[in-house]
């Protein structure tokens, strides 16, 4: 083997480092090096320690101290330096140094380390062959000392005589220069490692004259290759390290092992460690491997391979069908909606519902189904999906669920006040035509619904409306009283079959839409011309004349509680008959007066005025008299009849609808209220008991008649 002249580094012997008792701990990382007869000494001193003073000690192979100081056998070093030169020690001789730390939190114990003074070094493999060689100044009785013993020894004259048998030990027993000592180890082993020297006195170690050291070593045992993340995630930088030993005796005996990473191309080598930067999905599967060579150029084997498989995810969070709201029906089946995400290993999957604030968990599956879906379950569903090895990555997605189901009307209120905040589920309503009926309708519903008004004969356009909440509030179209009669309102929004409710809607209005026979009749004295007219009045006129006529009016229903056909008479007595006739008729909504003229037809026989007078006189005594006689009666007997009927009737109906009213100048007392009803009643059919029979009154009897009627 060739002669290596190197700094010798002595590494910590563990097993010559006594624990600490204090809180401080004992020096590291001790190194030696040899520049002639000069020991560098130096060692880490740790940030964590609060170290205030290094201490250094020295010990020859006889334990004697070695005074660093005039008066101690030891050095203090302030901190922060951690490096000591001693000089002028003595050459092939054996050291023991100690170093401990005087800190704030207590003193450490001593590191001991044993060196020896040289500056030659021979390696050998182990079980090959090695030539170690030095000089001495000795010539005669001197002995060439192995770690394990004597190999020979040179006595007088310069005769060497050996010491060992076999063939461990090759050298020259005849060489003339006795000086240079060159000797063959064979097969070299662990035990040959150490100091080999050339020796006066074999245990007088300090008389030492020559000497070197064998470093016995192994080729660099099959690297172990780890990482410093057990599971690294896409953009992490992660840091590989190599690590491989070379055995060498003696053991303290440093090795400088240099290191290759194979596999990847990037990233950057420091020492034993690789790193990598940023670590990418383009990664996985590369097989990352290394090996070691020492400083005598000796290769190790490839290390076991470590195969990248960085985690990443949730990325991506999408759910399948795409969408971001969905609507479903009531009573159906929500789903399945497939949630994916990408993901190493494969991540965790939550479905979670939110209908206020709080998330509720679904289930914990991929697939999210909900049979039979209900309105309470409309909101937020959300797929949370989290990394199984670190539960603080994890993404989500949302999707709102519209949960869409038929118009049910909870509430119904029909007024004419703006805004209202009572609910009627009253199935009559009567107001005045000249009233702009509101509606406001309790409906829960989803979509928003189409509102329709219809009868049997007629469905209007759709109702306009203004949403809020769940009330809807609209206006109905501009109704008459020739309109009243039973009406549907639908809410309908596609789903089934919607909802429905019925109403009876009875409308006032004041007596209009007047048709005489005959507005301009010629007559003749003594005659009596009949007073036909219809009329459109909801409720029931009174009709008197404006002026004295004799006749009452007759007042009879058609087949509609709004229409009526009104009959009455006028006797034509003298010429002062003739002329201007006013027929008023009213309710409490209000009044017309309508004129008819009559006027004197010529063609009729010459008849003196007195005769005539007379006569007609008498005529008219008579008609009057059977008018007033038979029918009074008649009228009398079925005012009776009928007043109880309608006293009956009222106490038990009359609380059956709502009614609506405005103020009339024609009524002394404004209408402008909702009455509440308990039960419902349909409009009054028509019976063949049509006719009412109704005297003149005062504006107060109309008030209470119609109240009555």
């Amino acid at each position: 083997m060739e002669l290596i002249c190197v700094f010798i580094i002595f590494l910590v012997d563990l097993s010559s480092i006594m624990l600490a008792t204090g809180h401080t701990d004992p020096p590291t990382d001790v190194r030696i090096d040899i520049i002639d007869n000069t020991a560098i000494i130096s060692w880490m001193i740790p940030s964590n320690q609060a170290v205030m003073w290094s201490r250094i000690q020295l010990n020859d192979s006889k334990d004697d101290n070695v005074f660093l100081d005039s008066r101690k056998p030891y050095k203090d070093i302030p901190f922060p330096y951690s490096s000591f030169e001693i000089a002028n020690l003595k050459m092939c001789s054996e050291y023991y140094v100690g170093v401990k730390f005087i800190g704030q939190d207590g003193n450490s114990e001593y590191t001991i380390q044993t060196f020896w003074m040289t500056n030659t070094t021979f390696t050998a493999e182990i079980h090959e062959s090695v030539t170690l060689s030095w000089r001495t100044s000795l010539t005669e009785l001197f002995s060439v000392i192995a770690p394990m013993g004597v190999i020979y020894m040179v006595e007088f004259d310069s005769n060497i005589i050996s010491n060992t048998g076999g063939t461990k030990f090759k050298f020259d027993v005849k060489t003339l220069d006795v000086s240079t000592i060159n000797i063959t180890v064979s097969t070299v082993t662990k035990a040959d490692a150490g100091l080999y020297r050339s020796s006066q006195n074999y245990y007088r170690d300090m008389n030492n004259n020559g000497c070197c050291v064998l470093v016995v070593t192994t080729t660099p045992e099959n690297p172990v290759l780890t990482i410093d993340h057990k599971h690294p995630f896409v953009n992490d930088n992660i840091t590989f390290t190599c690590t491989a030993t070379v055995q060498r005796w003696p053991r303290y005996i440093p090795s400088n092992i240099s290191y290759q990473f194979f596999g990847i191309t990037r990233g950057y080598i420091n020492n034993n460690k690789l790193i990598l930067n940023k670590l990418t999905k383009s990664d996985k599967d590369i097989a990352i491997s290394c090996q070691a060579t020492d400083d005598l150029g000796k290769v190790s084997n490839m290390s076991e391979s470590i195969i990248l498989d960085p985690y990443y995810g949730p990325d991506n969070v999408l759910v399948k069908p795409d969408y971001t709201v969905i609507n479903v029906t009531e009573g159906t089946v929500l789903g399945p909606i497939h949630c994916t995400a990408d993901c190493n290993p494969k991540c965790i999957f939550n479905w979670k519902f939110r209908r206020t604030k709080n998330l509720a968990l679904v289930n914990s599956y991929q697939n999210l189904t909900v049979v039979d879906i209900q309105k309470n379950q409309a909101g937020i569903y959300r797929c949370s999906v989290i990394h199984p090895y670190d539960k603080k990555i994890r993404s989500k997605t949302d999707i709102v669920v519209n949960v869409q189901y038929s118009s049910q009307i909870r509430e119904l209120w029909l007024s004419d006040k703006i805004e209202n905040n009572e609910w009627s589920n009253a199935k009559i309503y009567s107001f005045n035509e000249v009233v702009n009926l509101k509606i406001k309708l309790s409906i829960e519903s989803n979509p928003d619904p189409q509102l329709v008004l219809s009868t049997s004969l007629i469905t209007f356009p759709p109702l306009r409306y203004t949403k809020k909440g769940i009330d809807f509030l609209s206006e109905l179209p501009s109704l008459r009283c020739e309109d009243s009669g039973n009406y549907t309102i639908q809410a309908f929004n596609g789903i089934n079959y919607g909802d429905t409710r019925s109403v009876n809607l009875m409308i006032y209005c004041k007596p209009r839409n007047v048709i005489l026979d005959l507005k301009k009749i010629g007559t003749k004295l003594n005659r009596t011309e009949d007073i036909v007219m219809q009329i459109v009045s909801f409720p029931k006129p009174t009709v008197e004349w404006t002026r004295t006529t004799g006749f009452i009016w007759m007042v009879q229903k058609d087949k509609y509680d709004y229409r009526y056909r009104i009959y009455s008479a006028i006797n034509i007595e003298s010429e002062d008959d003739f002329g201007e006739y006013g027929i008023r008729v009213c309710n409490r909504f209000g009044c017309i007066v309508e004129n008819i003229t009559v006027s004197f037809e010529d063609g009729i026989g010459a008849v003196t005025k007195e005769y005539i007078g007379m006569f007609a006189a008498g005529i008219t005594t008579l008609v009057v008299g059977l008018i007033v006689l038979i029918p009074g009666t008649i009228f009398v007997i079925r005012k009776c009849i009928l007043g109880l009927r309608t006293t009956k009737k009222i106490s038990v109906e009359s609380d059956e609808y709502i009614e609506v009213h405005r103020s009339n100048p024609a009524v002394s007392e404004p209408y402008s209220i909702l009455q509440p009803q308990s039960e419902s009643r349909p409009l009054q059919e028509p019976s063949n008991d049509t006719y009412e029979e109704c005297g003149m009154t005062t504006a107060v009897d109309i008030y209470q008649n119609i109240e009555e009627g």
